[in-house]
């Protein structure tokens, strides 16, 4: 069996939707991993930086930046804590909530297009075939499939990349 061929499917449409959303979200100020944290700071008024990074599972630098892009877009505001001046909490502003609304319907739109023709039989089937690929994986490499929960991939990933940035900088 030719699995390169396979793989190389599961890699296209990865990159195919992402192409995709960022066509259809070209009037939207919003840079790739942007909408989950408005909705996040959205659904949790006045957090903080850091709050966002540890739920995001995303490095503080990422979220300064990011935050920083959207304030300067109009999308986040950033208040000074009363009870804490070096404490600093995010809001969503009118725009950042009409513009989190328009790209998450936008991706639902996309889903339910993705996915139009199938039964509710094949979606299960998909999921199964997708969790027996996650397994494989996880056995053929001894690794925990607890381990490789959402936030822990995120975690490790994080922690890939970062070291990869102070091996440049070391070189």
């Amino acid at each position: 069996m030719d699995y390169k061929r396979i793989v190389m499917r599961i890699e296209k449409f990865h990159l195919v939707r992402r192409i995709l959303l960022q066509k259809s979200n070209m009037d939207f100020p919003l840079y790739p991993g942007q909408l989950h944290l408005l909705e996040f700071v959205n659904n949790h008024k006045g957090c903080t930086q850091a709050e966002v990074a540890e739920h995001l599972m995303i490095s503080p630098a990422s979220v300064a930046l990011s935050t920083k892009r959207m304030e300067k877009s109009g999308l986040l505001e950033k208040r000074i804590d009363a009870d804490n001046l070096r404490v600093r909490r995010l809001y969503v502003t009118e725009k950042g909530i009409h513009f989190s609304r328009r790209c998450r319907e936008t991706l639902d739109e996309m889903d339910q297009v993705m996915f139009r023709d199938f039964t509710r039989e094949e979606l299960n089937t998909l999921i199964d075939f997708l969790d027996k690929i996650y397994s494989n994986l996880a056995d053929g490499y001894s690794c925990n499939p607890d381990e490789m929960d959402f936030s822990s991939l995120f975690k490790i990933r994080n922690m890939i990349e970062t070291n990869k940035r102070k091996d440049s900088n070391n070189v």
